[in-house]
């Protein structure tokens, strides 16, 4: 019995793990976009700026900086991928799994 219990907790922890990741997924037309430096944008369009988001941890348990920062490119791209950019600048550092982004056309 004490093994049934133990392996339904583990169950329920691994689906409320698995509820706290965003999973955001790139759009087609987001895969064309490039996270760059702001010095290879001096000759682009500004478009404007977004603010991804993501959950930085799930109660006590945080999760790793890599992931979360991941998961705010692919926001932002998909952001910039919507208003017709085809690059991005990180303009913050990650904080609280927000993050700051403008946004860039830079082919013609």
């Amino acid at each position: 019995m004490y093994q049934i219990k133990q392996a339904f907790l583990i169950v329920m922890l691994g689906g409320f793990l698995l509820a706290g990741c965003s999973f955001n997924e790139p759009t087609e037309a987001s895969k064309q976009v490039m996270l760059v430096k702001d010095y290879n944008v001096t000759s682009c369009q500004k478009l404007g700026m977004t603010v991804a988001r993501v959950k930085d941890s799930l109660g006590a348990i945080k999760f790793s900086e890599d992931e979360v920062q991941e998961e705010l490119i692919v926001i932002a791209k998909n952001d910039a991928a919507e208003m017709g950019g085809d690059s991005i600048v990180a303009v913050s550092d990650v904080k609280g799994g927000v993050q700051k982004f403008a946004i860039y056309r830079c082919r013609k």
